[in-house]
Formats: structure tokens, sequence, C-alpha cells
């Protein structure tokens, strides 16, 4: 080949590369580099690559064009690639080589931040965050990085600041808006967080996060302006994500205008779109909870000898969710030696992350848990008790008592049409609660859940104690005082005031725990019942009472 030819055919790649023309870019470049050395073409099929997210071959290609060309840019886009191939390790590495080129490359400190968290180093995470800042303090990704950690953390104040801190250069900045309301609900200052969601709807009305939050706090009436935006909004034009919390919205609307066929019909369009998505599978659920039962009666006589002494012991409250556990937290943290932590969801990843298929110690299992989970829990708080009120813990009571024989169990259990219609409705954001996407599915968990609780009771009875959701409204202050004599504490009168306790509450009943106690609510599904003859069916064929 020629050097005029070369020359030409080098011209026709670039000029594809240019107009963005990747596949034509990737065939002629492949063809031109087997004959012809040429950096300009190595890098245009490399970001070709990255760009159709053939991310092993961009991998390929850039460790070539880092040795050429080892400078801050290529080492960035070589870390980039190693985070989308989830190399959170080797993607650091490059991200660091690049900093040390680039000192201020407040993108490299971001996404080093995004591996570090990934990696499980919160701190380092948030420390490259803020230096992401430090270089560039217009540098939103990283603010809402900074966010998220700071939210998972359950470090509001820090959070807040955050946001405020965008607001300052940005003051319509929808997203920082949207988020500072829902944190205001976490607070408790609702008329504040309805107050930023109708700021976000004014600027932006087609802002569907700002108008689920907004609807989550605000019972309609047919005349709502908001609602009628809503209404007038394409949602063949949105994304999925989006759809979902639309309808739901509008099905949460409708209920509250009595209109229940035409809620019910959005409720079902929301569970359609998520359903297509899921990877839920109700025989995985059902092998899961079998595995479990398996491990326990196989090492029902093992136990660990314990030297530690802990200063704050574990209250677990668990159930199904919907069950009543965010109102017992509510009750049981207004107590002065009881901290309320929420929903930690320490316990599932550290199972998770041992692997229930691969275990082989048990002694070693439950000893890891023990260290890990109170290494996390211990921070904290200083008081007596410490609430994880994760209701799916319901899965791991045995390796509980297992690992802490100084914690407390309370399993709260409430009639199950009344959970599982309430399940059914809500638009969870975890895909590990997308059993709630179909009445039968809904149905068959209670099941599975039934059945595991009695597994539990029959083996471990004595270390469970059981509340009546019920019993507990209907006579809130003799139930409390019961269940904290069980506790093994005093009494204190502030229980009684526990709708004025303003610990932050991140659940769906974040609005409800705030409020007086509302009884006879697990009658509601009752209004329905024409509509959910599938769920009383498939809890009819288990002999599941409601």
């Amino acid at each position: 080949m020629n050097t005029e030819s070369i020359i030409n055919n080098k011209k026709i790649i670039l000029d594809n590369f240019n107009k963005g023309k990747y596949e034509k870019v990737i065939k002629l470049g492949k063809k031109f580099l087997k004959k012809n050395n040429d950096f300009q073409v190595l890098y245009a099929l490399g970001v070709a690559n990255l760009t159709l997210k053939d991310y092993l071959e961009a991998e390929k290609i850039f460790r070539n064009i880092t040795l050429l060309k080892p400078n801050a840019e290529n080492y960035y886009i070589y870390g980039n690639i190693h985070k989308q191939l989830k190399n959170y390790n080797e993607a650091s590495e490059y991200y660091l080589k690049a900093i040390n080129l680039k000192s201020d490359y407040s993108e490299a400190y971001n996404n080093l931040g995004n591996t570090k968290f990934k990696l499980g180093f919160i701190n380092d995470a948030i420390k490259n965050y803020q230096q992401a800042i430090k270089f560039n303090n217009k540098n939103i990704p990283a603010y809402f990085n900074l966010a998220h950690v700071y939210s998972e953390e359950k470090n509001f104040d820090d959070l807040k600041k955050v946001l405020q801190d965008v607001l300052k250069f940005d003051e319509n900045n929808t997203t920082a808006l949207n988020d500072l309301g829902y944190l205001n609900l976490i607070l408790g200052n609702v008329d504040e967080g309805r107050k930023l969601f109708e700021r976000v709807i004014n600027i932006d009305d087609k802002h569907i996060r700002a108008f689920k939050n907004y609807f989550l706090i605000t019972k309609v009436d047919k005349d709502n302006e908001f609602l009628k935006k809503l209404e007038q909004i394409d949602l063949s034009k949105v994304n999925d994500e989006d759809k979902i919390f639309a309808y739901t919205s509008l099905s949460k609307c409708n209920f509250d205008l009595n209109k229940s066929d035409l809620a019910l019909k959005y409720l079902d369009e929301s569970h359609k779109i998520k359903r297509i998505k899921s990877n839920f599978n109700i025989q995985t659920e059902k092998k899961l909870f079998e595995k479990i039962k398996s491990i326990f009666e196989q090492n029902l006589n093992e136990s660990a000898e314990y030297n530690d002494n802990l200063n704050t012991t574990p209250i677990f409250i668990l159930g199904m969710p919907r069950s009543g556990t965010t109102l017992l937290e509510q009750v049981l943290s207004s107590h002065s030696n009881i901290h309320g932590a929420g929903e930690l969801n320490y316990l599932p990843k550290i199972i998770d992350k041992i692997k229930l298929d691969k275990l082989q110690n048990f002694v070693s299992f439950i000893k890891t848990i023990r260290s890990e989970y109170y290494k996390k829990v211990s921070q904290l708080t200083n008081k007596k008790f410490v609430i994880d009120k994760l209701p799916m813990n319901f899965r791991w009571i045995g390796f509980i008592v297992k690992a802490f024989p100084e914690a407390k169990i309370i399993h709260i259990h409430r009639n199950p049409m009344a959970i599982c219609w309430s399940n059914y409705r809500i638009n969870f954001p975890d895909p590990g609660m997308d059993f709630s996407l179909s009445q039968k599915n809904t149905a068959k968990y209670y099941i599975l859940y039934d059945d595991l609780i009695k597994f539990w009771s029959k083996n471990l009875n004595e270390r469970i104690i059981h509340i009546s959701y019920e019993s507990f409204v209907n006579d809130f202050e003799k139930e409390t005082y019961n269940l904290i004599k069980k506790l093994g504490i005093n009494w204190e009168e502030n229980l009684k005031n526990y709708n004025k306790n303003i610990r932050p509450v991140q659940t769906a009943s974040l609005l409800q725990v705030r409020g007086s106690i509302k009884k006879n609510t697990s009658d509601e599904w009752k209004k329905y019942k024409d509509h959910l003859k599938i769920m009383q069916e498939t809890l009819d064929s288990a002999k599941i009472k409601y």
C-alpha cells in the first residue's frame, strides 16, 4: 500500500469516527491496523468499541494505548473500561495513575470514589468525592455520589449539607430540590418536603419523581392541580422507571378518590412494566428457604464461644414487610435506652458475601456474622440497645440466635390478607421485593414466610417474642408495657408519646408512624376483596386463615 493510499484510508476512518459511524470505524480500522501502526486509528478504534459498549475489546485496545501514550487521560479512560467490566481494583489502580500525573483531576477522583464504594471502602469513597469537589466545585456527579453514600450510611446531616451546596450554585437543580424534599420527609418535616416537591413541579412539570413524592404525602381531591398536571403528561415518552412511578402515583390518587377500578388498573400497569425486567422466581425463593432450614437443622447443636461483651445489644424487629415493624420501632425507640437505626442492610450483605451454597464451617460463619455485624452497628449509637428493623431478617432468625445469644428478637405478625394486599399495592425499589408484583407470588411468598416462622418457632420459640399487630394497635399501652418487660428494661412514660419521636424514618410508613395509631386498618383489604380472588385462593390452598 503506497503512502497516498495509506493517508487516504486513514482519512476515511477518522472521517467516519468524527461522524459517529463507529461500526464502520471498527470494520475499517481493524483492517487498516493489520498492515499499519497508527496511534490515531488505534485510538479511534478503542473509543468506537467503548462507545458501542464492547468493553472487552476496548480493554485490549486501551491496554496498548496506555503503553504507547501513558498520560492521565488515557489512564482515566482505561480505568472507566475496567469499572464497566466490574474490575474495581484494576479501575482504582488506573484512576490513581491518572491522578498521579494530574493531581487536580476531578473526574478521576469522582470515579475512584465510585470504585472504592463498590469495594466497600466507604471512608475512602467519601474522601475521593470530596477531592473531586475540591478541584471542581461544580462537579455535579461527585456531589450526588457523595450524597448517595451519606444516604446509605444514614448520615443525614452531611447529606443535607451536600444538597444545599449544590443549590448554592444551581438554585433550580430539580434533583437536589427533590432529594432535599425527600430528606425532609425522612426527618419528619412533611410540610417543608411538600413545598420543595411543589417547587420542583413548578420548575419542571414533567418531573415524575417529584410527583411521586408529593402524592406519597398528600391525600388528593378531584380538584388537585398537581394531579391534573400528572394526568396531562404523555407517558409514552418517558422511560420505564418513570412510568412505574407515574402509574403508582395515579393508582394512589384514584384510591384517594375512591375510584377503585381505575386505581387497580394503574397498579396493574405499573406491575406489568416491573415484571418484564424482574428476575424474581418463586421457586428460587423456595429453594433458598429450604436451604436455610437444612443448614440450621444440620448445625442445630453447634455453638460458638464468645469472649467479647457487647456494649450495645441488638434488637431485631422482623416479619413480613408491611406488618407493623416501623410502628413498633417508632414506639420502642422513644425509650431513652433504645436507638432506632431503621432498616439496616448489614446482615443480608454479610450472609450474601459468604454464600450459603458454599458454606463449610458453620461456627466460623456465625463468628463472622457477629464480628462484621457488630463492627458496623456499634458505630451507630452508645445506647444500651439498637434496633435493626429490616423485616426480611426473618429469614435469618436461626443464624441471629447463634451469632448473638444476647440479642432480642421480636417477630410481629398481622392478618395475612392485610399484609399481602399492602405489599401488592406498594412500589418497592428493592428487587428483592418483586414477589409483590403479582397476586399469586405475593401470597406464595407469604406461605414461604409462614412456614419458615413456624420452623423457627418450633426450634427457637423461647428466643422469639411474638407480637400481634392487631392486638398491639387495639391496646397499645398494655402491649407496649408487656413488651418492655420482656426486653428486661424499665417502663418510661415517654413511650406513650411515640408520635413526637423525631428520629429519621425511611420506610413507606414514614407518614403513618408520626400520627396517632389507627385501628382496623387490617380490614381495609376487604373493600377490594372482589379484585383479590387470586390472592385469597392461593392462601386458601395452603390453609392460611385470614
